[in-house]
């Protein structure tokens, strides 16, 4: 862990001068805009170098937008501040270390921020007074800030800075391991497998509910269908019944009459 120490100096006084750095940014900016508008947007009744309060620090002013000073300063202070975590024996997971989730996506936006304030800014300049210098100030501040953000996200950030600050944490041991995240996990899973499977109850009790109901619907159809075709028959039947029994009366007495007109033949050949 003491070896932590040199590393942290080091860091702390790299984002302090990258902290003063953008603070001596953003003065100049101050200042310029100042200028700038007091000359009513000619540069040419402007002075011929604007600074800020710390004329060592001047050359890094070339963004106007200041995120060229910005991008590294809040890095370094992310690295300073998680090496003091580091030494102070917190655990911290190895993801987003040093910075913070998103960071990089910030870093990334803030480029395309200081692009667009570039370009933004050559409306404000006085057409008639214009000149190519002017355009190459705003074209700095575009294109210094997508440098910066570029170079930072891909070449320092991810391949060098933590892969070597995940080594740190592994090697002093305050690498925090996911068994945290995957118990938690793992009980959301089981919160939701039973409510899950409360649903699934529910849903069942509804489903042969109303099974149930359905089949005594079905099953009182049935036999009220079943009783009016009862009766329907019944009714036919003694329709049936009776046309028979009025035929068979009706033969019969065919029968009987047929029977006394033979009598009478008979009695009268005899």
């Amino acid at each position: 862990m003491k070896k932590l120490v040199p590393l942290f100096i080091v860091c702390l006084a790299a984002a302090s001068v990258a902290v003063l750095a953008f603070a001596n940014n953003v003065a100049a900016v101050v200042a310029w805009w100042s200028g700038f508008a007091a000359a009513g947007g000619d540069t040419a009744a402007m002075p011929a170098h604007v600074g800020g309060f710390v004329p060592w620090l001047d050359w890094s002013v070339v963004d106007y937008s200041s995120v060229t000073t910005f991008i590294p300063a809040l890095g370094l202070v992310c690295m300073t501040v998680s090496l003091g975590r580091m030494l102070a024996g917190h655990r911290m997971h190895a993801g987003d270390f040093p910075f913070f989730r998103g960071s990089d996506q910030l870093n990334v936006a803030l480029g395309l921020f200081g692009t667009l304030w570039g370009i933004i800014v050559i409306g404000w300049f006085n057409l008639d007074t214009v000149s190519m210098a002017d355009l190459m100030q705003c074209l700095h501040t575009a294109l210094f800030s997508t440098l910066m953000a570029v170079v930072w996200v891909f070449m320092v950030d991810r391949p060098l800075v933590r892969p070597f600050f995940a080594r740190l944490l592994e090697r002093n041991g305050l690498a925090e391991t996911d068994d945290g995240d995957l118990a938690q996990a793992v009980d959301r899973l089981v919160v939701r497998l039973g409510a899950a499977s409360d649903a699934f109850d529910r849903r069942q009790r509804e489903f042969e509910e109303a099974s149930a109901r359905r089949h005594a619907e079905y099953e009182a159809d049935f036999e009220r269908r079943l009783a009016d075709y009862r009766r329907e028959f019944e009714a036919r039947q003694k329709e049936y019944v009776e046309f028979f029994t009025r035929r068979i009366g009706e033969l019969e007495r065919r029968a009987e009459n047929a029977e006394g007109r033979l009598r009478k033949v008979a009695e009268a050949v005899i």
